[in-house]
């Protein structure tokens, strides 16, 4: 019986050791890679970006605004550092990241969103943390996305089943092959679909869908106000192109109330895209949330030339909504 234990637990001593090797040797690889939604997690992580521009968002702002358009045009470094699936919870994790291995942006543009103001808990795409579980700053995080204490601390336990991800991430390590699939251009996502009108037509039939401010995610932003103020980072926020029958059905007193509020305390000027003149028009649009790299360049020169006429002119807008 002796025998037998000590066998088993041999077993399991070699069994770990393998699954520790393994993770370790993923973890590693995937962050080397460049595969979609890993780049700019990667980038954070591992790189010094030190942008003069700084995008913050959900997806709606990782697909809306192109960097090198606003480099062309301003003269300057811009990254998007838009997270997709995720309120500003997350997206204030990204700024502080960012601001772990960098210097402070000259500008930092919020994109205000209806869904914008919420801390959730749902696990899109939360593979992008799997190299970093044990990152001081990520952490705290980990709840958001559902991690489990066996995801945290068992090897391999959170890959489980992911084989491709595996795959990836084992290739990297042994320098097999350098995966860079996906259209991630400084955190810009240029992704084009035929116009999909599915989640739209769910909204019509629902009625009008009410926009709150989470009390924790605006505490999130206004403390994201007093490190920029500090830093003497300008701040601006952006509400990106919607398309018009959706923005029509949203409700978004509540939000806009908290932005508007956090604009006139920290003189932040609010600039209002959602309602140019393409937002009818199904071909600027992969569905009625997001544009295609047509609408994405269109906003994102129109943006540049405001932002320019700014800085040539001296002016500080006024903050009130238009």
């Amino acid at each position: 019986m002796k025998r037998l234990s000590r066998k088993l637990l041999s077993f399991m001593i070699i069994a770990l050791l393998i699954a520790l090797l393994a993770d370790l040797a993923i973890s590693k690889g995937l962050t080397k890679t460049e595969r979609g939604h890993f780049y700019t997690m990667n980038k954070l992580m591992n790189d010094t970006i030190n942008a003069d521009i700084i995008v913050l968002g959900n997806s709606r702002a990782s697909c809306s605004y192109q960097p090198e358009v606003l480099d062309s045009i301003l003269g300057v470094n811009t990254w998007n550092l838009g997270v997709s699936g995720q309120p500003f919870g997350v997206s204030y994790l990204r700024w502080r990241l960012y601001r772990r291995n960098n210097n402070p942006p000259k500008l930092l543009i919020v994109n205000m969103d209806y869904a914008e103001l919420e801390v959730v808990n749902n696990g899109f795409e939360r593979e992008q943390y799997y190299p970093y579980m044990h990152d001081v700053l990520v952490k705290p995080y980990l709840d958001l996305y559902g991690f489990s204490w066996a995801d945290r601390y068992l090897p391999m336990y959170r890959y489980r089943g992911d084989y491709k991800l595996m795959g990836i991430g084992l290739t990297e390590w042994f320098g097999l092959r350098h995966d860079t699939k996906g259209d991630y251009v400084k955190g810009y996502s240029n992704e084009n679909r035929v116009w999909d009108g599915e989640k739209l037509e769910r909204v019509l039939q629902e009625g009008v869908v009410k926009d709150h401010g989470n009390p924790k995610a605006v505490w999130l932003l206004e403390a994201l106000l007093k490190e920029a103020k500090a830093n003497k980072t300008r701040v601006v926020f952006v509400y990106a192109p919607l398309f018009s029958s959706l923005k029509e059905h949203l409700d978004e007193a509540d939000s806009q109330r908290a932005y508007q509020a956090l604009a006139e305390k920290y003189d932040v000027p609010i600039v209002d895209f959602s309602t140019m003149e393409f937002c009818g028009d199904t071909g600027y649009f992969n569905n009625a949330n997001h544009v295609n790299s047509k609408g994405a360049f269109k906003f994102s020169v129109a943006l540049a030339c405001r932002l320019d006429s700014w800085v040539k002119k001296g002016i500080t807008p006024e903050v009130s909504l238009r």
